[in-house]
């Protein structure tokens, strides 16, 4: 019984990885088209990134994510960009692969627009034995056939950003997907729910090595707890750099990071929940940034 009140609660709870599909990576002031997908072709582009988050530390199954994503600039106007999405919480799974395509359009020369939309395919599994192989329970036929794997899916996202001179501001709606997931042996039926991320942001360089900019962002959606975050990053000559953030719900967090090598980019987030016992619900995540067809990539492309 303890069991099935376990697997609710996972299959209820807001933050999890059903109510989440597109997991939000944090050091989006080194990659920050994973946080907006309309970034494709203005920043970092040609720098291959990787990350790992772990999430809920201290406790057995937390989430784990790893993105990979790759971002380019086809001409003036049209970028390009994919990332491939591996998520885990417990008996639950998720893996997605997604292609941007942005478009820019200049209102005047010092006001611009990037429109993104991004389409791909989506996949989850569900791993129902795990909980249910005690043989002096009295099982359900539909709970001990193991691992059921959903039918791949069609997912989009779409986003928008805005930018004059060093202000930007964004909008990304996720889970912008057709039909519900559905299993083979089970009855289960999964469909994702939609969310959405603002952002702003304004780059203040005070001088010619120092350079501070703030970030405001704000995500919620269906069945999603409304969150509020407020971050800052200073910068020396765009090769050091630190970061520190606060989210509604009494979340603390950090983040550091350096260009260790000419083209080698290593960042380092921590997230810590002052609302309950220590060493239990941080997040950690490492970021790692290859260049690999140009040196300096880090600043908005001038079109």
């Amino acid at each position: 019984m303890k069991k099935l009140i376990y697997i609710s609660i996972m299959l209820a709870m807001p933050v999890g990885l059903l109510a989440q599909q597109f997991p939000f990576m944090e050091a989006y002031n080194v990659n920050s088209f994973n946080m907006n997908p309309s970034y494709a072709g203005l920043k970092s582009i040609r720098t291959l990134f990787l990350d790992y988050r772990s999430d809920w530390a201290g406790i057995e199954g937390g989430p784990v994510t790893c993105h990979i994503s790759y971002n380019d600039r086809l001409n003036s106007n049209v970028g390009l960009g994919g990332r491939f999405i591996y998520d885990k919480a417990d008996i639950f799974k998720q893996t997605m692969l997604l292609g941007t395509y942005t478009y820019e359009v200049h209102i005047t020369e010092e006001h611009s627009v990037n429109f993104g939309l991004s389409a791909g395919f989506y996949k989850n599994s569900i791993d129902l034995g795990k909980y249910y192989n005690d043989q002096n329970y009295v099982q359900d036929p539909a709970l001990i056939t193991g691992t059921e794997k959903s039918k791949i899916k069609f997912a989009t996202d779409i986003s928008a950003l805005y930018r004059y001179k060093d202000f930007e501001g964004g909008i990304l709606f996720s889970n912008v997907m057709f039909g519900t997931a559905k299993y083979s042996n089970t009855d289960f039926t999964y469909k994702p729910m939609k969310n959405f991320l603002l952002h702003a942001s304004y780059s203040y360089k005070m001088n010619d090595n120092w350079s501070v900019k703030p970030f405001v962002l704000f995500r919620g959606g269906q069945n999603y707890p409304s969150q509020l975050e407020l971050a800052s990053e200073v910068s020396y000559k765009k090769k050091l750099w630190g970061m520190l953030l606060f989210r509604t719900g009494g979340i603390w967090g950090m983040g550091f990071g350096a260009e260790v090598s000419e083209g080698i980019l290593v960042n380092y987030s921590y997230n810590l929940s002052t609302n309950v016992a220590l060493n239990t619900f941080g997040s950690h995540q490492i970021t790692l940034g290859v260049r690999l067809f140009n040196k300096r990539t880090n600043q908005i492309v001038k079109s």
